[in-house]
């Protein structure tokens, strides 16, 4: 299986997406951050307040300019490498496995821990004949041959799936995978009988469960897999070139960032409400709040992550991938304002 789009590959996209963010934007002050990112999922909550609330970021001096990548992960870290975006909000291993292809990115701050679900449809559920309480790990192994439907294999999600599966003895390789990005999509895959269901973050594909069509099978955020908690889940990545010689504008971003983090956590229901407006007006109220409910405990404190979580990420993708990954080690890779350590 090819884990992992190459480097070179985002290196040649690299040129072409710095040439048409730069050919459409107007030369920007210093504290103009052009801002990318790959989801506009619940998980990058405090990001998305900071938008519809742009005194957050505006009362340190900071304007955001953002590109919303759509899902398109790669499309994202590939214009941050180019230098069409300062900043680039990501799965955590999208980042590191470019690092350890030769990216010149660092982490710079962190959401949260992951959120994700695997929901599948209530006909493949009432198929298995395994209880919805069942064990976990019997809940796992009932997956074994299932039409799957997640993220392109190395991405956060392939790579929790992965582990998630590992602990029965299975792996990817074992399901039916298929790759999609467009939750939309996803939904109607599962309710069409086109897969058998998807993992995703919390929220996304709760138009099923609102339905009654899917079923809520395994959720990380609800305590089933205690082992992922502490991975930093979605990471905000700076080029690197950008990052040095723009110190002050990166530690004024963190501050407001970590800023944002608590002003979630502190009024949830005014941040939800607001963010829901711009990002979800047409979602169903129920299905949002549950999404948004399942990601504030995995927030992580002043956007920080621990060295335990980022090297468990590395050690997860250099079993998967086989390559090195000491490029992106915890003191190499993660900025010093971003380290919990």
């Amino acid at each position: 299986m090819n884990i992992r789009q190459p480097l070179k590959h985002m290196v040649a996209a690299a040129g072409l997406l710095a040439t048409v963010w730069t050919s459409t934007t107007p030369a920007h002050a210093e504290d103009v951050i052009r801002y990318g990112s790959a989801t506009t999922s619940v998980i990058v909550a405090p990001f998305l307040l900071g938008v519809v609330e742009p005194e957050i970021f505006g009362k340190h001096g900071i304007k955001l300019e953002t590109t919303y990548f759509q899902g398109k992960s790669a499309n994202c870290v590939a214009a941050l490498i180019g230098g069409g975006i300062d900043l680039c909000s990501v799965g955590t291993t999208t980042g590191t496995d470019a690092i350890a292809e030769g990216a010149k990115i660092k982490a710079v701050a962190f959401f949260a821990g992951p959120i994700n679900e695997v929901i599948l449809s209530k006909k493949t559920v009432d198929r298995l004949g395994v209880a919805q309480d069942a064990p976990v790990e019997e809940r796992i192994k009932a997956l074994d041959g299932l039409r799957i439907i997640s993220a392109a294999p190395g991405s956060a999600h392939w790579t929790t799936l992965n582990m998630m599966l590992n602990r029965v003895g299975l792996s990817v390789d074992n399901l039916k995978y298929q790759v999609l990005g467009d939750t939309v999509a996803m939904m109607e895959a599962i309710r069409n009988d086109q897969v058998d269901g998807a993992l995703w973050s919390a929220g996304s594909l709760g138009g099923l469960l609102a339905s009654g069509e899917g079923v809520r099978w395994i959720s990380v955020p609800r305590g089933d897999l205690p082992e992922q908690s502490g991975l930093p889940y979605n990471t905000i990545f700076a080029n690197n070139d950008w990052a040095e010689k723009n110190p002050d504008v990166l530690k004024r971003f963190q501050t407001a960032f970590a800023e944002a983090i608590e002003k979630v956590r502190a009024n949830p229901e005014e941040a939800s409400k607001k963010i829901k407006a711009e990002f979800a007006p047409d979602m169903d109220q129920t299905i949002w709040d549950d999404g948004f409910a399942e990601m504030l405990p995995a927030l992580l404190d002043g956007g920080k992550s621990s060295r335990e979580g980022w090297e468990m990420w590395l050690k997860l993708q250099a079993e998967n991938t086989g390559k090195d990954y000491a490029p992106a080690a915890y003191e190499l890779a993660v900025d010093e304002g971003a380290r919990a350590d």
